[in-house]
């Protein structure tokens, strides 16, 4: 039996560890995980992710600080993170040094 988590459980766990009112970018979930160059392999758990999961995947955004999903997903995710007390600029875009979570502790 191996009792290593997989790059998958790993993210899971992560993505499940942010905290409410915290974004993480798919950049940081790769670093925290161990991977820092396993960005493409991040954003291709989460695309595997079913949409009934209770994971925040909201929370995940990219490094330019914006979501990345697009249209029902979209306004979805941003009124969730809005309920959780982000704030988004003119642009659309979070302020990473306001928001970012950087990891457990």
């Amino acid at each position: 039996m191996n009792s290593t988590p997989s790059f998958q459980d790993i993210i899971y766990h992560l993505i499940g560890s942010i905290p409410e009112g915290r974004v993480v970018t798919y950049g940081t979930l790769a670093k925290m995980a161990g991977y820092s160059t396993y960005v493409r392999q991040v954003c291709q758990v989460i695309r595997t992710i079913p949409a009934d999961s209770t994971l925040p995947c909201h929370r995940i955004i990219n490094g330019q600080g914006k979501l990345s999903v697009k249209g029902e997903s979209y306004t979805r995710h941003k009124k969730a993170l809005i309920s959780e007390g982000i704030i988004f600029d003119s642009n659309d875009k979070i302020k990473l040094k306001q928001y970012l979570w950087e990891g457990l502790s």
